[in-house]
């Protein structure tokens, strides 16, 4: 397990080094708000399209191939932005990263492979362990090396020092780990029947349950993507905080999220359940939205933020079991699939949002607006039928 941990730390801060920075970087070449949101989403967008294939691939020639391929991939979307001088650059480096970025898909079926049910939840909570510290020492590196402010931020050696880091976390995987599929799995594997995109959302809306917790997700999780990709671009109007500022509040975020999801949320699951912890969740980020609409210095900001740092690290988890719960042992890759799918619009949706209301709104109006869409979803969590409640207790 441990040498799966290493790779995906390592792939992670990589990623983590250029979150505080990416925002500018778009800004640079003289676009609009409305354009750097719609850039940043690109990613989301061509990981959700590119995802079937990777699977595909590391059913057919195994994990640790497409572990390696894109690992190099994403360094060199990393290369690419170093060098970027344009629009067009940053559009094919973002659509190069999100091809690429099938590298965490494969990381957890490659724990699937090597544990078994017993250890499964621990192998996959080294994984989760791997991705909290990831986004804490990466934003917190890359806001260092990036400099104070939006008008001198540079770029070229975060850029640089992500691709570095990946070409490691690569060459690490491609010497040192083994492959997880014998051969005789993975012509298994091959001959099993495909699941397609739409009958993964066809499958979700199916059951009212399911519904609701799709929709509740798909809304939250689109609340908390215009939050992620407007963040920088607020913090630089509002506060004049530059990537190194944003860098160090990104990590604060992330050290809060790793705590409540590595440590408190085990236990307060089994005192409380899902469901309330999910309920719970939601109130939190609507709390740090509503606060960081008025949120005018680092105290209140901190406030802010990590209300909404509780809140994810409650709802992500309980929402992601109580899906899981909706489905046979049989179907449950399916169901999950199709929630990961409706997720991962949300991620495409809530950027290009974000981005609108920015401009022609204001500063804080993403905010506001995120707010808003808590609301229904808290609606739609405390409409959860009973059975589910019982079961989620």
């Amino acid at each position: 397990m441990i040498p799966i941990f290493l790779i995906t730390f390592v792939s992670l801060v990589g990623f983590g080094l250029l979150i505080p920075l990416l925002p500018f970087i778009v800004e640079r070449t003289g676009v609009g708000v409305e354009v750097i949101t719609i850039v940043l989403g690109l990613y989301s967008l061509a990981q959700l399209v590119a995802a079937p294939f990777w699977g595909y691939i590391s059913d057919r020639w195994g994990r640790k191939p497409v572990l390696v391929w894109t690992s190099y991939g994403l360094a060199a979307s990393y290369v690419i932005v170093a060098y970027s001088e344009s629009l067009e650059m940053l559009i094919v480096s973002r659509v190069v990263g999100g091809v690429m970025a099938a590298n965490i898909g494969a990381a957890q079926a490659y724990m699937s492979d090597i544990t078994t049910p017993e250890t499964r939840a621990k192998g996959m909570g080294l994984l989760g362990a791997a991705f909290g510290l990831g986004f804490i020492f990466g934003p917190a590196i890359g806001g260092v090396l990036g400099g104070n402010d939006a008008a001198t931020a540079d770029f070229f050696w975060p850029s640089m020092v992500s691709a570095g880091i990946t070409v490691v976390a690569a060459l690490a995987t491609q010497f040192f780990l083994k492959e997880s599929l014998s051969p005789e799995t993975r012509a298994k594997l091959a001959l099993r029947p495909k699941v397609k995109f739409v009958d993964k959302i066809r499958m979700g809306l199916g059951r009212r349950s399911l519904i609701i917790l799709m929709s509740g997700g798909f809304l939250a999780v689109t609340a908390w993507a215009q939050f992620e990709t407007i963040f920088a671009l607020w913090a630089d109007a509002k506060l004049e905080y530059g990537p190194r500022d944003i860098g160090l509040l990104l990590t604060f975020i992330g050290v809060i999220g790793a705590v409540v999801q590595g440590g408190a949320i085990g236990k307060l699951t089994k005192k409380y359940g899902e469901h309330v912890l999910a309920l719970a969740g939601l109130v939190f980020m609507f709390a740090g939205f509503v606060g960081l609409s008025f949120a005018f210095d680092l105290a209140t900001t901190l406030m802010a933020c990590a209300m909404l740092s509780i809140g994810s690290g409650l709802f992500n988890p309980s929402i992601s079991s109580l899906v899981s719960q909706e489905a046979a042992e049989t179907e449950r890759g399916a169901v999950m699939g199709a929630y990961q799918s409706a997720t991962a619009l949300s991620r495409i949706v809530g950027p290009a949002f974000s981005g609108l209301v920015f401009t022609s709104v204001g500063a804080i109006a993403p905010f506001i607006v995120a707010a808003a869409l808590i609301v229904p979803a808290l609606v739609l969590m405390i409409a959860l039928p009973k059975r589910e409640k019982a079961k989620a207790a």
